[in-house]
């Protein structure tokens, strides 16, 4: 069983607070309701815009995630192909190094494989994250399946192995998050393509029943047309515990800038409390997702570029919350 401390980085990949003036002029807005001002404008202010230790590559999983316990994330890779080592590599490379020097690179128990979700999630038995693959397709189970590694043993030894109550799919955002407060992380699917309801729909295996109950299942505001433009994730951006449901929309926006929507769970997803574009135009060469990279306590705009960098490197750059 895997627990959750408060995670650090959201995908993608994988720290909440203040809601911001609406913009007027957004595409995809759900039902309009006012918002609760705040001082100054989300995501408009850059804070970093860095190269990292890594080349240019696209042969895996770029994620944010503190991997030092010093509550700044991290730089870490997951390379699902292509591997000098033939099985599916974490390499990570420090935030307090300007994401310069690498603190952990080796191969895992797993093999090369791209049929679901890779990602790294907080452990409770160190600093180092788990790595979790959310297995959708190919199953010998013929559900879903949910596969963990432990960072304690430098990603050895599967800590868990297990069919889900989700037949195989993908057609959305699958991620772990612990959506009910237990402490122990959730599987998460935001389904955008196919929805019965005509809208992007979130649905929830808690992990307290090893993902083999359905906790939630329903429609959120967001209308399923337009919504395969970017990343959708769960943040807590109401407030710590939160797992309200965040859009960040990078390509083809009514603004011609990355734009960012959030409903909240404490509606059902039906109502909005953010809707503003961004200090960043829109593009998709790499992650957006939000993180508290300052430690002010409210979720910042990151995005891992991966491709067509200037530096010639991946790079990390943050808009300020």
């Amino acid at each position: 069983m895997v627990h959750s401390t408060q995670l650090l980085s959201y995908l993608g990949c994988i720290c909440p607070l203040y809601l911001a003036s609406p913009v007027s002029g957004l595409a995809l807005q759900p039902d309009g309701q006012s918002l609760s001002p705040r001082q100054g404008a989300a995501y408009q202010t850059r804070i970093l815009d860095t190269g990292s230790t890594f080349g240019q590559e696209n042969n895996g999983v770029w994620q944010l995630i503190d991997a030092t316990n010093d509550g700044v994330p991290d730089l870490a890779y997951i390379k699902t192909r292509s591997t000098g080592t033939n099985s599916v590599e974490v390499h990570i490379s420090s935030s307090s190094s300007g994401f310069q020097t690498r603190i952990f690179e080796a191969g895992t128990t797993f093999a090369e494989e791209n049929d679901g979700t890779w990602l790294l999630v907080p452990s409770k038995s160190g600093a180092l994250p788990d790595l979790a693959f959310i297995k959708t397709s190919n199953t010998p189970s013929g559900k879903v399946e949910v596969h963990i590694a432990s960072g304690a043993s430098s990603y050895k030894a599967r800590t868990q192995e297990t069919p889900t109550a989700f037949g195989n799919e993908d057609s959305g955002f699958w991620s772990l998050y612990d959506y009910d407060g237990d402490g122990v992380l959730d599987l998460v699917y935001i389904k955008t393509r196919g929805t019965g309801s005509g809208r992007v729909e979130v649905h929830v295996a808690s992990g307290a029943s090893t993902y083999s109950q359905l906790v939630l299942q329903t429609a959120t505001a967001f209308p399923r047309a337009g919504a395969n433009n970017g990343f959708w994730f769960l943040a807590p951006y109401s407030g710590p515990g939160a797992a309200d449901l965040v859009y960040v929309k990078d390509a083809r926006t009514g603004t011609g800038r990355v734009e960012v929507y959030v409903l909240s769970k404490a509606s059902g997803y039906q109502r909005r409390v953010y809707a503003g574009t961004s200090a960043f135009a829109q593009e998709a060469n790499g992650v957006w997702g939000l993180a508290d990279y300052n430690r002010d306590g409210v979720l910042d705009l990151t995005y891992v570029k991966y491709q067509n960098t200037g530096t010639g490197t991946t790079e990390v750059h943050v808009a300020a919350g």
